[in-house]
């Protein structure tokens, strides 16, 4: 998705807005788009099922459809907060290679508000074909000479961690109500 939309969403993540406030609040982060433009932006993302319409005379406001626009890093973001500032990047650095098959760049994990560097289990990735891997991102812009990071060796505690999060995203994003057990067993019988 384009940058401006992502301002939008952010926007929007915050409260309802009628399209006047919607217009003002782009004003102030460098978008000066003409109401009609607007207008019929928010009108084809509420077609797609990306906003809510709701009607409340004389205006129209806007309501962003929680959890459906939310892009892989901000979903992801948002679980780390919970993880422990030591352990916060390998675990990101564990999902993010594991989720795209490729190793993660400075970038992404930027995207994540983790300040990139090498530790113990991260180590900088010496992947043959990192170039090939940077012109394959096409939804983010990954600079040309943006480091990439992975996972060194086989730690199974980040492994864990890793999963454990992954879970809970599975978790929050479709319902399994009805699936899963009332109560968690403590103990095997």
């Amino acid at each position: 998705m384009s940058q401006f939309y992502n301002i939008l969403t952010e926007i929007l993540s915050r409260q309802q807005m009628s399209i006047s406030r919607i217009a003002r609040e782009l004003k102030k982060s460098g978008y000066d788009q003409h109401r009609l433009i607007l207008t019929g932006y928010l009108r084809a993302l509420s077609d797609l099922g990306h906003l809510e319409e709701i009607e409340i005379p004389p205006s129209k406001v806007y309501v962003l459809k929680n959890k459906l626009n939310r892009d892989i890093y901000s979903i992801l973001k948002e679980h780390l907060e919970d993880i422990d500032l030591s352990e916060k990047q390998e675990v990101a650095v564990f999902i993010l290679t594991s989720l795209f098959m490729r190793p993660c760049f400075k970038c992404e994990l930027e995207l994540l508000g983790i300040e990139a560097q090498k530790t113990r289990t991260v180590k900088e990735s010496k992947d043959s074909r990192l170039k090939e891997h940077r012109a394959a991102v096409t939804r983010i812009k990954i600079p040309l000479d943006d480091p990439a990071f992975e996972i060194s060796g086989d730690d199974t505690r980040v492994q864990s961690r890793g999963t454990e999060l992954l879970i809970n995203i599975l978790n929050d994003l479709i319902d399994i109500e009805g699936l899963k057990a009332r109560y968690q067993q403590t103990r095997l019988a």
